[in-house]
């Protein structure tokens, strides 16, 4: 107990930005594995409160086929309806069929319900650690251009702490309860991490921690473009069948 708890209060001086706590992480014969287990205790610990926050919504939320249905009728008494009723006798069928899809696709698909709780409280730390682990090579790679000096566990068990402000995710045990702001407090904190990993100047290390991320932003907005080509393609190819 005593060590998680000590593991704890390392993730909250990485929170409040301590360069000590990042140097004698970076400095500790153990620093990886400690990192690797902070990271797994904080995603664990979000997970469970995003679980219990997501029970509660899910308790006092009408159900989604109350709700698929209220939406399903306000459609079909808007004045557009009649219309294409009008144009075309099988219109009402086929909105019926299409609807009824995708209503079944957001709901195999949206969150919510006891398996899906359940499935968070797994999915969450390992998608933190898979999350600290690219940041972290990346990091260490451009920081090592720069004339950084760590070696890759040390900046492992340095990126580790910036995990910390996930710790404000635990709000999340209140239903509806949102946090904001933890991708920019996060990078800051990775700032921190490899600026103490390696020693760098202050521009060496913010461009080292803010590389990486632009160029997964760049390569995540060219797939979205592509898939929102490809899906009104597909959209206007189903309506010109239907038609």
């Amino acid at each position: 107990m005593q060590s998680v708890l000590s593991l704890f209060r390392l993730g909250l001086d990485g929170l409040l930005l301590n360069p000590e706590a990042y140097r004698d992480q970076r400095d500790a014969p153990d620093g990886l594995r400690r990192g690797f287990v902070l990271v797994t205790i904080i995603g664990l610990l979000v997970g469970f409160a995003a679980m219990v926050g997501n029970l509660g919504e899910y308790a006092s939320q009408p159900s989604s086929e109350a709700i698929a249905q209220t939406i399903h009728d306000g459609l079909r008494a808007m004045p557009w309806f009649g219309q294409l009723s009008e144009l075309d006798s099988q219109f009402p069928a086929q909105f019926d069929t299409i609807f009824a899809q995708i209503t079944q696709i957001i709901q195999a698909t949206s969150g919510g319900g006891l398996i899906g709780s359940l499935t968070g409280v797994i999915t969450t730390p390992l998608l933190m650690l898979v999350g600290w682990l690219i940041f972290g090579s990346v990091a260490h790679l451009m920081a090592r251009a720069l004339g950084g000096r760590a070696a890759f566990s040390q900046t492992l068990a340095c990126t580790a702490l910036a995990a910390g402000v996930n710790i404000l995710g635990i709000v999340q045990v209140i239903p509806f309860a949102q946090v904001a702001g933890t991708t920019l407090l996060g990078l800051v904190a990775s700032y921190v991490a490899v600026r103490e990993a390696h020693a760098l100047p202050p521009w060496s290390a913010f461009w080292a921690t803010m590389l990486g991320p632009a160029i997964l932003l760049l390569i995540l907005i060219g797939l979205a473009c592509v898939g929102v080509f490809l899906g009104i393609g597909a959209i206007s190819s189903a309506l010109q069948g239907g038609l």
